[in-house]
């Protein structure tokens, strides 16, 4: 059944209520409360909405990197993180005299807590790394190399 089914339906069963009908209304509400459980939705455990839009999914250009303390962000034609819809994610960069690069992984974002957590797979593990989400941006606070790694990614 589609949503547009399921809508001409409520409609039908509200109008038949205004007649008297208002048992209809109640098995209408019973039947999607049903569908809901054996579709193995539980009530208490529905998403936020925030987890159902992922306003977070997108692509993000790096506006600001520095390593150690020096400025970097010139070293590149182009840094991009994407957040896919669908959980993955997708590193992208061309330095200035190089080929274009790409990582790929998994992510995992906290709404309520403001971070998001990248996976990556390497050599048989999973590296994970959880970074900050603050204002429409993901701040990459880290360590590379024994030097402090900054860097701003803003969508």
């Amino acid at each position: 059944m589609s949503a547009r089914d399921l809508s001409a339906g409520m409609y039908f069963f509200i109008a038949d209520a205004q007649d008297g009908g208002m048992w209809k209304l109640f098995a209408l509400l019973v039947a999607i409360f049903s569908l809901c459980t054996m579709a193995g939705c539980d009530v208490e455990e529905m998403s936020s909405l925030s987890d159902l839009s992922k306003p977070y999914a997108g692509v993000y250009e790096c506006e600001r990197m520095t390593l150690g303390g020096e400025d970097v962000l010139g070293d590149f034609r182009y840094l991009r993180l994407e957040l896919g819809y669908g959980g993955d994610f997708t590193l992208s960069w061309r330095g200035e005299e190089g080929r274009p690069s790409v990582r790929e992984g998994t992510y995992a974002a906290d709404c309520d807590a403001n971070t998001v957590t990248l996976t990556v797979k390497e050599g048989g593990r999973e590296l994970s790394r959880t970074y900050r989400m603050e204002k429409g941006s993901i701040l990459v606070d880290d360590d590379f190399l024994g030097r402090s790694l900054f860097a701003e990614f803003k969508m």
